[in-house]
């Protein structure tokens, strides 16, 4: 059985490069130019980023868990788009993530915000920048055809880089059990008397 790394040896690092600057930097645009907009305008608790997590019927883990793991799937989803779909996906997850560190910002100063979260952020965030990185990977495969391959058609090209692109989606899926792990932890130890 192939492993996750021989799927990323296989296509060039300049394609897994390119797609993962370039979700990278729209992620960090947008949560920059969010922050910005709305840095001391709002306050937080509500909406459906604000409601708790888990109930009777489904643990708390299993809720963080699906929650991203679906977040990361529709990043996931340019690998059928062409895409388009990982970059609006990229786009709209920075703003949340602007928006809701201001809004956490407003409340509680940005150090506090940024405490309280960094513990699972540090595997989150990067889970869904590959996300949207595997999403964009068969787009910059077919843009940035290496000579060797000029001789392949695009679309055998877009499909031989869907196995790298499974790769990292892997990886991005094991980066969000191992965030909803340490989110669970830090908020249950939180809410404990």
């Amino acid at each position: 059985m192939p492993s996750v790394g021989s799927g990323l040896r296989r296509l060039g690092s300049r394609e897994v490069t390119f797609a993962t600057l370039g979700a990278l930097l729209l992620f960090l645009v947008a949560a920059v130019v969010s922050y910005c907009s709305l840095a001391g305008r709002s306050a937080g608790g509500g909406g459906f980023l604000g409601a708790p997590l888990g109930s009777a019927d489904t643990p708390l883990f299993l809720a963080i868990a699906a929650r991203n793991a679906f977040a990361a799937l529709g990043l996931f989803s340019g690998v059928v788009t062409f895409g388009v779909g990982s970059v609006v996906g990229v786009i709209f997850q920075g703003c949340i993530v602007g928006a809701s560190t201001a809004a956490a910002s407003t409340e509680v100063g940005l150090p506090s915000a940024a405490g309280s979260v960094i513990g699972y952020a540090i595997f989150e965030l990067p889970a869904l920048v590959l996300a949207a990185s595997a999403g964009l990977v068969p787009l910059a495969t077919v843009l940035l055809a290496p000579v060797e391959a000029a001789g392949l058609s695009a679309s055998v090209r877009y499909l031989r880089s869907l196995r790298p692109s499974l790769a990292l989606l892997s990886i991005s899926l094991v980066l969000i059990v191992i965030g909803a792990s340490v989110e669970t932890i830090l908020i249950t130890s939180r809410s404990a008397p």
